[in-house]
């Protein structure tokens, strides 16, 4: 079972109010209708955004007849992203009840309350129906599951044949010094952080064939480290939007992200996982 107290912790995961304060220091209040482009500067806490999120439903060849279930799906930004912008309907798993209320209230309030479902619960549990989805889908999350060969065996009962899972995750370049993996489990609540050529063994295992695995350090690496000093810099402006405290918690997770990186041992992947047909 997934630990949901510790991820609540998770400093990118707290003071969940810089959202709204957000959307309102661009003069958009708590009950009006909004876009997902709104939300994209706010929603999206994977790297590279809503154009991470473009490229990958581009690479899944999603459409309107698409059905995609999402594993850790925060406040529902790819979620929003992809029905938004290829028609496709999602199903939105999230483990935190607060990220998933306020997910469920941006979907409405974007109009896509008809295209996206969320549903709140721990993706080593809950109950998802066999060959239902086109594409599962993954940013950053699959690092947070403890069982992820579980986890996996559940993602390829859930795709239908032929279907294909889509994962950007973390991996493990090097072993993490001792310092290095306090901070990992910590503050990023990395608990499944594992060679690539583990993450890959585990999807194998669960059936899925001809797995792509394409190491992203050298790109998210520079944009780690590039994002935590533009933050630092931009210090006053992210302070008087979304608060002190919200600043203080994410300059927090952007500073260990960035140090495990240059540290050599934290590494970028992206898997992609047919089912058999």
């Amino acid at each position: 079972m997934t630990d949901a107290a510790a991820i609540t912790r998770v400093p990118l995961y707290t003071h969940t109010d810089r959202i709204a304060r957000g959307l309102a220091a661009r003069g958009i209040g708590p009950a009006d209708p909004i876009t997902p482009e709104d939300l994209y500067p706010l929603d999206q806490w994977h790297y590279h955004g809503a154009a991470a999120v473009r490229d990958a439903a581009a690479r899944l060849g999603l459409g309107p007849a698409s059905r995609v279930l999402e594993i850790g799906a925060g406040v529902g930004g790819p979620a929003r992203c992809l029905a938004h912008t290829t028609g496709c309907d999602v199903t939105a798993l999230e483990l935190q009840p607060e990220l998933n209320a306020i997910g469920t209230d941006l979907t409405r309030r974007c109009g896509l309350s008809g295209q996206v479902t969320h549903l709140c619960g721990d993706a080593l549990h809950v109950s998802l129906p066999d060959a239902a989805f086109d594409a599962v889908v993954s940013w950053l999350a699959i690092l947070h599951i403890p069982d992820r060969p579980r986890l996996c065996a559940r993602i390829a009962r859930a795709l239908r044949p032929g279907g294909i899972c889509f994962i950007e995750d973390l991996s493990m370049r090097a072993p993490f010094s001792a310092a290095d993996l306090h901070d990992l489990r910590q503050d990023v609540f990395g608990v499944s952080v594992t060679s690539i050529d583990d993450y890959v063994a585990d999807l194998h295992a669960a059936g899925l064939t001809d797995i792509v695995a394409e190491d992203l350090t050298e790109d998210w690496a520079p944009f780690a480290i590039a994002r935590w000093h533009t933050w630092r810099t931009d210090r006053a402006a992210h302070m008087q939007a979304q608060g002190e405290g919200a600043y203080a918690a994410q300059e927090r997770f952007y500073a260990v992200i960035a140090q495990l990186y240059a540290g050599g041992s934290l590494g970028g992947v992206r898997l992609i996982a047919p089912a058999p047909s």
